[in-house]
């Protein structure tokens, strides 16, 4: 996604915005409509259906401009166009005016989500409330032309909206501003240098009333300054978050060209007390004996006939301890991150390390002893909290033994494509807010929700369909969707994602060598 450049107006374009036009690059045909500003999210200007020229997106601070989400037709408008593009994600939107009232109007349409509540975002104008909690879906459904208008008054010569998403990121289609009330004054004499829009679209160098506007030649050069976070960073893998696998294929780069992309991480697993005393995968000539990049290791909690109580008292603390020097002498040197899985699924009964209602209060005591042994030892890493998609054994809500924000770094979710399955992106999307029986996260959505209240990003550290379910590419794609609608590192965003590529259970999670899922395996392979 480009980013918007900047340029110097000239003195003769300073002019025209304050006599109450759009910025640079207007053309003659909104020149004529005093105190109007229209721009849309096209990278491009674009003539509506009554004449008026929109200009190509600008204006934004931060997020990522999509010229064409959908091609499908638009229901209640007769510019398709202006509501098949979006810019999303960003946290404002300003515009140099004269000062004065105007009556804002912005465009949008829910291209994306099929569902109440999937995206919710709130809107400000110079300060004050003027959107609350707008779910675009719930109002006019899908692919349907939204129009929200509101008046505000500038007195400073510039015209600030703020964007703060409660579900998802904001998006808008277009924006109009029109002017309602008196215009006075100058724009805000410390602004001397307004944002013009891309630059694709050219500067005005003259008042366009008499004069075309000066062609300037796109300007190529990257920007030099990081996007805002959460920017569309790309890793490795060419993808906005840490994409990876785990399994067949995963150490030696097989799986990576199988899907025609790198792996950013990878998942290892060190279950009893042996494995994470030595992490046999990690050793020279082992599976990951060489590999750079980042990695999710589990390392179990207890073993069997051990109790969490005795961990509280502090009997492991040493074990504990030997185990983290260990990985970390292991992974001295590597440019990756560590992220220590400690105790995964611990809301499942499977594990020797479960927990319920019976010793949750002591395994939270001693997760705080092993994160101060991390700390200590080996504070480069990061520790994730994971639990299984849904509760299978403590009797309680898993997240009344969450230990707190202050001992987790990632919260992390497993994920697979069962209980209940999901045969299409429809169900998969209807599924992302359960709650368990417990009253716990159990949709992608609502872990992803938990995770932000707690200002933590969110992993998913395993993730697969279900073979003996059935091969469901539509559950590929809602998990695709899922990752890239919240790529970030922020509170609420997704860091990474693990695909569980182990060949157990007679073939059931893969999708590269031997995929009893061949639909779902070539769903992946073009997406990924």
């Amino acid at each position: 996604m480009s980013k918007v450049s900047k340029f110097l107006l000239s003195t003769a374009a300073i002019a025209t915005v304050a006599s109450g036009l759009t910025a640079a690059g207007v053309s003659a045909a909104n020149a004529a409509d005093s105190g109007v500003v229209r721009v849309s999210t096209l990278k491009s200007s674009f003539t509506d259906s009554a004449g008026k020229v929109w200009n190509a997106d600008s204006g934004f601070a931060g997020g990522w401009q999509n010229p064409n989400t959908t091609g499908v037709d638009i229901a209640g408008t007769t510019n398709d166009k202006l509501f098949q593009s979006e810019h999303y994600g960003m946290t404002g939107w300003s515009a140099p005016v004269a000062n004065g009232t105007y009556k804002v109007t912005l465009k949008t349409a829910e291209t994306y989500w099929s569902q109440r509540g999937a995206r919710v975002f709130s809107v400000t104008a110079e300060g004050q409330n003027v959107i609350s909690n707008l779910d675009i879906f719930a109002e006019v459904g899908k692919n349907v032309a939204l129009n929200k208008s509101f008046t505000v008054k500038v007195d400073d010569g510039t015209l600030n909206l703020g964007f703060s998403q409660t579900r998802n990121y904001a998006t808008v289609s277009a924006i109009l501003v029109e002017n309602s009330g008196a215009v006075s004054g100058t724009p805000r004499p410390s602004n001397p240098t307004p944002t013009l829009p891309p630059v694709t679209t050219p500067p005005v160098t003259t008042p366009p009333v008499t004069t075309p506007p000066v062609t300037t030649p796109p300007v190529t050069t990257p920007p030099t300054t990081p996007p805002v976070a959460p920017g569309p960073t790309r890793n490795a893998s060419g993808h906005e978050w840490m994409s990876g696998s785990s399994g067949v294929g995963a150490a030696d780069g097989q799986f990576g060209n199988w899907r025609g992309s790198n792996l950013d991480i990878v998942s290892s697993w060190a279950g009893n007390a042996d494995n994470s005393a030595n992490f046999y995968t990690l050793w020279k000539g082992a599976e990951y004996g060489n590999w750079n990049g980042s990695m999710d290791m589990a390392v179990g909690g207890i073993d069997s006939g051990e109790t969490w109580s005795q961990a509280a008292s502090g009997r492991y603390d040493a074990r504990w301890a030997a185990s983290l020097t260990k990985l970390k002498s292991l992974w001295a040197g590597r440019q990756g991150t560590m992220y220590i899985r400690f105790a995964h699924e611990m809301n499942g009964y499977w594990f020797s390390w479960s927990v319920n209602k019976n010793n949750y209060q002591d395994f939270m005591t001693s997760w705080k002893r092993y994160r101060a042994l991390q700390q200590q030892i080996f504070p480069e890493a990061k520790l994730v909290f994971s639990v299984n998609k849904e509760s299978n054994g403590p009797g309680m809500n898993w997240t009344n033994f969450f230990p707190g924000k202050q001992y987790v770094d990632v919260l992390s979710v497993d994920y697979y494509n069962n209980w209940p399955y999901a045969a299409t992106v429809d169900q998969f999307n209807a599924q992302s807010w359960d709650k368990d029986g417990y009253g716990a996260p159990k949709g992608i959505n609502a872990h992803l929700a938990f995770a932000k209240s707690q200002g933590l990003p969110l992993s998913v550290s395993e993730w697969s369909g279900n073979a003996d379910d059935g091969d469901s590419p539509g559950f590929v794609q809602g998990m695709y969707d899922f990752f890239k609608a919240n790529a970030g590192t922020g509170a609420g965003q997704l860091a990474y994602e693990v695909q569980f590529n182990c060949d157990i259970d007679n073939h059931r999670w893969l999708l590269n060598g031997g995929s009893r899922m061949p639909n779902s395996a070539a769903k992946y392979k073009e997406l990924f």
